[in-house]
């Protein structure tokens, strides 16, 4: 029975978790992965004379307890996303609801380190209370209006973006909507009855930032085409943009540090934008933000900090 010191629940095609996973085998670590595709494959059983759970992967066997584990890497969204609801079986229902409660209830492992902790992620993943919390530690954030009716605006341009994170399918293809730049007229005139959107102040000239934050450890990326900052979503035209470590002003390394505190996490992956007058303005925060890309485009040592805090305890 092996005992487990870093448990890491992920997905089967998560590379994101690869990163992390290299860095624990490097060291020398007990980790155990647990895919949410792949529970059907193991033997998991949970006790509650000393609730430690135990689990069977083939001839291996593993022991989760509190006596040795010390650190958790949850990289799933809690808002599950799926596409594809109507078109699922009672037995894929039936798995991915009750698969998901028992995730949930690994929060009995309350002492170890989570990066991060579920309960905290399903509160830091609702964009307007990011706003709130932005704003009371003192970042300048876009003047937002959160609506279905036909609001009352004054400038000629804002960008327009959904309230969650928005996939369709649409003719058996999985859709995604970006955050759009619209005219005043264009918004006013939309049928917006439906449901809520998400109208902010539209800036440019400006530059993204992508601040990743593991505990004290502050990452900057700055996201570029061509020597400028992109007007539009810059995902939209990822492949043409280019991505540059960039050192960010102390008072804004702290607030970035403070945020991901004050949400009661220990990983952010925080968007800012850097106005033409050298002003940061925050958007938004993703508590299970993918920063693989990151590694690859700038050498970032983000899987080593995270590991650094896994094993920390």
């Amino acid at each position: 029975m092996k005992p487990v010191d870093v448990l890491v629940i992920s997905d089967k095609y998560d590379f994101t978790t690869d990163f992390v996973c290299l860095e624990l085998e490097k060291r020398q670590v007990n980790y155990l992965r647990l895919n949410r595709d792949e529970f059907h494959t193991y033997k998991i059983q949970l006790d509650t004379s000393n609730f430690e759970i135990y689990v069977t992967m083939g001839n291996c066997k593993f022991n989760i307890s509190n006596e040795t584990l010390k650190g958790i890497y949850y990289r799933a969204p809690i808002f599950l996303r799926e596409v594809n609801q109507t078109e699922r079986s009672i037995e894929e229902q039936l798995y991915s609801e009750q698969w998901m409660s028992f995730v949930r209830n690994l929060l009995i492992f309350e002492e170890v380190i989570w990066l991060n902790n579920p309960e905290k992620t399903y509160k830091a993943e609702n964009k307007i209370v990011q706003l709130k919390y932005a704003k009371k530690l003192g970042f300048n954030i876009p003047y937002t209006i959160v609506t279905n009716a036909q609001p009352e605006l004054f400038n000629e341009k804002y960008v327009v973006k959904s309230l969650d994170t928005a996939f369709f399918n649409i003719k058996g293809k999985e859709g995604f909507v970006y955050s759009n730049i619209f005219q005043k007229k264009e918004i006013q005139n939309a049928n917006l009855e439906w449901a809520p959107v998400t109208i902010q102040d539209y800036i440019y000239p400006k530059t993204d930032i992508r601040v990743t934050v593991v505990g004290n450890d502050v990452f900057a990326t700055s996201i570029t085409s061509k020597g400028r900052g992109v007007e539009i979503d810059w995902r939209i035209v990822k492949d043409d943009v280019d991505f540059t470590t960039v050192s960010l002003p102390i008072h804004i390394q702290e607030k970035c540090i403070q945020l991901v505190k004050e949400l009661g996490l220990k990983f952010g992956a925080i968007d800012l934008i850097k106005s033409e007058e050298n002003n940061y303005v925050f958007l938004e925060i993703n508590p299970t933000g993918e920063w693989a890309w990151l590694v690859h485009t700038t050498g970032q040592l983000i899987p080593q900090s995270i590991t650094d805090m896994l094993v920390s305890k």
